[in-house]
């Protein structure tokens, strides 16, 4: 596989660390990681059932929605037990329900017993604006994994972790395929090739792309969750935040950060959005790297297959 067949060198890397960075994966390795996997393991279901997700829980607004399906704002909260994760809905000081019109959404496991306390608290008129026990259930939504997975994807190298990256790749990876499959088609017809020669060369390296893309995504995914990745965005970020200082710089560094989000951004946020996309570009980039020369490096030094 060379560089002149297969577009799959310049395409997978960026969109694999693309996606990677349009999920929480840099704060899952920190304390409480595992109510942000929570999260994105909660929105990738809903977004592989086709439902419209829009992820605005980044912006740390006050008792703002985690995301927004299909119009229905929702707040996802995962705690070890049914009564510390009813109980960090609702404020310590005042005692009501922090997250007026959202639906609040508990690991799966807890559903029933988290029903239980909500209509609790609803007696006790601490919902505002609600006084039926009963609408507990129409408040409390079922989380689409458990504590313990919430956890586990948090932390990597285990099944659920594995589980989870590999359904976030299968959808990076048909995103690779399409761009790799396009561009050599173009390719093979400029060089005069037939649509059906061209059709052939071209789905062959879609897949090899796309396979690339989903056994690269999975590996980086697993890298990011290390403490030694944070390591890297903290130093990228200091580089980052000098060039920043510059007019010229600071303007780079809003472009690409709007590129990558689809939306403005500035000053501190573009930085750090910035930082962390160069830290998973990096780090995709050479498990790539790895993964197009493994079978070149087999054929030469292993079947001596080449020279």
């Amino acid at each position: 596989m060379n560089d002149e067949k297969n577009p799959a060198n310049y395409v997978v890397a960026p969109q694999v660390a693309t996606n990677l960075e349009l999920t929480q994966i840099g704060k899952y390795y920190t304390r409480g990681g595992h109510g942000f996997a929570a999260e994105d393991a909660n929105a990738l279901a809903d977004w592989l059932r086709r439902k419209s997700v829009e992820t605005v829980g980044t912006s740390n607004a006050l008792n703002g929605a985690d995301r927004i399906v299909d119009g229905i704002s929702i707040q996802t909260k995962f705690h070890q037990s049914p009564r510390l994760t009813i109980g960090d809905a609702f404020d310590s000081k005042t005692g009501f329900y922090r997250y007026d019109g959202q639906l609040l959404e508990v690991p799966k496991e807890q559903f029933e017993d988290c029903v239980g306390l909500m209509r609790d608290r609803i007696a006790k008129g601490q919902v505002p604006g609600v006084t039926d026990p009963q609408a507990a259930e129409q408040i409390v939504k079922r989380g689409e994994i458990t504590y313990k997975q919430a956890r586990n994807i948090a932390r990597g190298g285990n099944i659920d972790s594995l589980i989870y990256d590999a359904k976030a790749q299968a959808v990076t990876c048909t995103c690779v395929l399409a761009v790799s499959f396009s561009v050599q088609f173009a390719r093979a017809k400029w060089r005069g090739e037939s649509t059906a020669d061209s059709m052939k060369a071209a789905l062959g390296s879609g897949f090899a792309a796309g396979g690339i893309g989903f056994v690269a995504g999975i590996v980086a995914a697993q890298l990011l969750r290390t403490k030694a990745a944070a390591m890297v965005a903290i130093t990228i970020r200091g580089g980052m935040g000098a060039m920043a200082m510059t007019a010229s710089g600071k303007n780079v560094i809003e472009l690409v950060a709007k590129a990558s989000l689809g939306k403005a951004v500035y000053g501190a946020a573009a930085v750090n959005h910035v930082s962390k996309l160069l830290r998973t570009n990096v780090i995709t980039s050479a498990v790539v790297a790895v993964a197009v020369s493994t079978p070149d490096f087999y054929r030469a030094a292993i079947a001596k297959s080449i020279s």
